[in-house]
């Protein structure tokens, strides 16, 4: 049935717009572009997996939303730039290799790092909990996308048959909780004292 998958794509590129949106109202610029562009990747991302169902250049394109993400948590300097075309290197290289198993690996590892970094950050605490909200839901989507696609890489009968289900019930929430992370909330009690 194609009008789902169009439903979902239609939800995370409106994710992206209320981002864009938010920008009137970011209370950091840096911070706001950086989640910008980690939902443009995002919407890029879903168009391959959601709508072509192209796990390479899906996972592939994933990668650089958790760099963007973790953009956000980090003071860009020389050495972050020096890093990131380093993985821009590396990413090339393993492009060509055309392997999701090795590309999984790397948003995995990009994952892992994007979690680590945002949760040392210090925000106000709104945003930092939307932010870290964001994420472990994203990081339980993530797991019940491994447990979904697990029997067709093992050749076993599907194990866990509320996976699908699940992505969707942690993703979409989770696209939510980030697009509004950025945003200056006034008159909330919001500060880490």
């Amino acid at each position: 049935m194609i009008l789902a998958p169009c439903i979902k794509f239609a939800f995370v590129g409106g994710c992206l717009l209320v981002a864009l949106i938010s920008g009137f109202w970011c209370r950091d610029k840096k911070d706001w572009l950086c989640l910008v562009g980690g939902l443009v990747f995002t919407v890029l991302s879903d168009a391959y997996l959601v709508m072509e169902q192209e796990h390479l250049s899906g996972v592939a394109v994933f990668c650089f939303v958790h760099v963007f993400y973790i953009f956000r948590a980090v003071e860009i300097s020389k050495k972050i730039f020096a890093a990131f075309f380093g993985f821009v290197a590396l990413w090339s290289v393993l492009l060509v290799l055309k392997s999701v198993i090795i590309f999984a690996m790397l948003y995995a590892f990009l994952f892992a790092v994007n979690i680590f970094v945002n949760y040392k950050t210090r925000r106000p605490k709104l945003n930092y909990f939307l932010v870290m909200a964001g994420l472990i839901l994203f990081a339980l989507c993530d797991i019940n996308v491994f447990l979904f696609n697990l029997p067709q890489y093992l050749g076993v009968p599907d194990f866990f048959p509320s996976a699908f289900a699940l992505i969707w019930i942690f993703y979409l929430p989770s696209q939510i909780f980030l697009a509004v992370s950025a945003i200056r909330y006034r008159g909330i009690r919001n500060s880490f004292e």
